[in-house]
């Protein structure tokens, strides 16, 4: 079995209705005598690769390999893009004999105001990763520590600037002649869509003969990115770049684009293997990476906080990280050969606060991508087959095991 087989497999596997991840034999490893912090996960993906592409099996992936290096508990549960199974998954949590110490949740579809309510009613402390509360639905909600005491916090990636560097980078390698952009967004309902769609325009704002032709909305999925672009590219067949808001869509719009024998050159956001290889060939131009570690980062801030390094010190409740890195010619590559090709994953410890404490240093978050793919882990987390529907099992490898 080759490497992508392997992972292949491994994404393939489901949520964990009782997923582990063993203590490490790392530094990193839980105190003697404390107990593992046991994390559910509220995942609003697709266990199986499906239409949207695999984007949230990776963020599982990466957020079990960094609670396993913690050596922390956890569970995956996938909705399945069915937003009301999310809310039926929060339920069932409340309802459970033992809680769960912290939950982790996306404001999927707007999902997030309800399941916190809902899981007011839990003991488990919640951090909302990935999408943010509008701020519609925060004068209603209020914020993190209020209303809502247990919801202790929220971790997103600054899309709007991510958006604004591949915009930037799109215009500068479009040629002379003034940009001239169609863009796809994702759905109207997910801020992170806005986000992005933002980012580009203010990108494209700071020269005042470059525009956007038109902006639409998709689905996420590369039929969508394909239909949508094949019709904007006959109506505008004078644009000469085209981005979409997630690897999906971006090579659904490069099929367009072929088809067309357009020249726009296209890019987007994600960085799923497909498209990395498709940067590395010179087909896409860039695509912004870093989108499926947000759970690996969500983990970090989870440690310091259980170990009490309060992440609200270092940045406050509501951190918006601005670690998003286009990826472009040998940048590609190198991604590419740390995050897919290897074994191991890439190592997210070395951001815990805990040992910066130590010494005296109260900096905030510095989630560099450039560093991050410069470890890796001593120990890779092998994702377990179940026979239950939408199950599998994080289990760590022995010390004698080595790198599967």
């Amino acid at each position: 079995m080759n490497r992508r087989q392997m992972m292949a497999r491994c994404l393939a596997a489901g949520a964990g209705l009782a997923a582990t991840c063993a203590p490490s034999l790392s530094a990193w490893a839980m105190p003697a005598g404390r107990a593992a912090p046991h994390i559910v996960f509220l995942n609003p993906g697709e266990s199986v690769q499906g239409t949207s592409g695999p984007h949230w099996q990776y963020v599982s992936r990466f957020m079990a390999a960094t609670a396993q290096r913690f050596g922390m508990q956890l569970e995956v549960l996938y909705a399945e893009r069915d937003h009301l199974l999310m809310l039926r998954q929060a339920e069932s949590i409340v309802a459970r004999r033992v809680a769960p110490d912290y939950v982790v949740i996306v404001n999927e579809k707007m999902t997030a105001p309800s399941m916190l309510q809902t899981l007011a009613r839990s003991p488990a402390k919640v951090l909302l990763i990935h999408n943010d509360l509008t701020d519609a639905q925060r004068a209603v909600t209020g914020h993190e520590r209020g209303a809502i005491p247990n919801w202790i916090g929220t971790i997103t990636a600054d899309a709007q600037r991510g958006s604004f560097r591949l915009m930037e980078y799109l215009g500068q390698h479009s040629g002379e002649a003034p940009a001239r952009v169609i863009g796809i967004t994702g759905d109207p309902a997910t801020p992170v869509s806005h986000e992005r769609a933002a980012g580009a325009q203010a990108a494209l704002a700071r020269r005042p003969h470059d525009q956007t032709c038109q902006l639409v909305y998709g689905d996420w999925s590369y039929a969508d990115g394909r239909d949508k672009a094949l019709v904007l590219l006959a109506r505008y067949p004078q644009a000469n770049i085209l981005w979409a808001a997630n690897d999906s869509m971006t090579l659904g719009a490069l099929s367009a684009v072929r088809d067309r024998h357009s020249s726009a050159i296209v890019g987007g956001f994600g960085a799923l293997p497909e498209a990395v290889e498709s940067v590395m060939r010179g087909d896409l131009a860039a695509i912004v990476a870093g989108d499926q570690f947000i759970g690996a980062c969500a983990m970090v801030l989870i440690h310091d906080y259980h170990h009490g390094a309060d992440f609200a010190l270092a940045g406050g409740a509501r951190q918006r990280l601005d670690y998003l890195k286009v990826l472009h010619d040998k940048d590609a590559a190198r991604y590419n050969e740390i995050v897919f090709e290897r074994h191991e994953t890439p190592d997210f410890s070395a951001f815990s606060r805990i040992a910066r404490l130590r010494h005296g240093s109260s900096r905030a978050y510095d989630f560099n991508l450039q560093s991050m793919l410069n470890t890796s882990l001593n120990t890779a987390v092998k994702p377990v087959m179940s026979p239950a529907k939408n199950v599998a099992i994080y289990a760590a490898p022995s010390a004698a095991a080595g790198n599967a």
